[in-house]
């Protein structure tokens, strides 16, 4: 606009200068003066011409850019909402009581090992998925919770503590198993001991010998004591 207003002025002053006190002195034709105002106007014209054709050009351009925007803003908000109802789905799945009770009451006891990976699997899961709901419940997704949506979150919080709790129980189980099985295996080897301390006991000759033999004997015979309440414990505890 600043280019049309000085063009327009510029022509102004030539041309009062040039009418009024004779202040530049031409010999040009009128033929010729008239040649140059046509120029000149033709000059100004094209640059009102480019200088609307840019501004049309640029208001389009916004125009393009905005709905390009509204575009990438609506297909954020569709794959956020697919975020948050997988969410839902994954909460689902981890509660499934069908594979909760296959890893808690399935319980392999030939093979503790693989149910205790099982159980650390799933506890696992429940920690990506819960940190995966909090993000995109409380941060991906802006917008005012339903309060059907936080009675989901109450619920989902009570199920999540207490599949972990179960989980920790089991756990629990296992090592009580697993310390059980090892209290046995060392009753056995204590009994062992015993055997063969009885039988040196017999065919030592010398009393001194014996007397440590014996004495062996009756320490094992404490410890072979301590271990029968110990498992005997564990069993009360395991059947409970």
């Amino acid at each position: 606009m600043g280019i049309i207003i000085s063009g327009i002025a510029i022509a102004f002053i030539i041309n009062t200068m040039l009418t009024y006190g004779n202040v530049i002195k031409t010999n040009l034709s009128n033929d010729s003066w008239l040649n140059f105002w046509g120029s000149y106007s033709s000059g100004i014209f094209a640059v009102v011409v480019g200088y609307l054709a840019i501004i049309y050009s640029n208001r389009n351009s916004e125009k393009v850019i905005m709905q390009q925007d509204k575009l990438l803003i609506h297909q954020q908000n569709i794959k956020k909402l697919d975020e948050y109802n997988d969410c839902l789905k994954n909460n689902l799945a981890l509660l499934n009581i069908v594979d909760v009770m296959g890893i808690t009451v399935g319980l392999d006891h030939q093979n503790i090992s693989l149910s205790k990976s099982e159980i650390c699997q799933m506890k696992g899961r429940i920690y990506a998925t819960d940190l995966r709901y909090r993000y995109v419940f409380e941060v991906d997704v802006q917008h005012q919770k339903t309060n059907l949506e936080k009675t989901y979150e109450e619920c989902w919080i009570k199920a999540r503590i207490g599949l972990s709790d179960l989980l920790d129980q089991e756990l629990s189980f296992i090592e009580r198993v697993n310390q059980n099985r090892y209290d046995i295996q060392i009753k056995e080897n204590n009994m062992h001991r015993k055997n063969i301390l009885l039988e040196l006991g017999k065919q030592a000759v010398d009393i001194e010998k014996r007397k440590l033999f014996l004495q062996e004997i009756k320490d094992v015979n404490m410890e072979l004591e301590r271990l029968d309440k110990k498992i005997f414990h564990t069993m009360m505890m395991l059947i409970r």
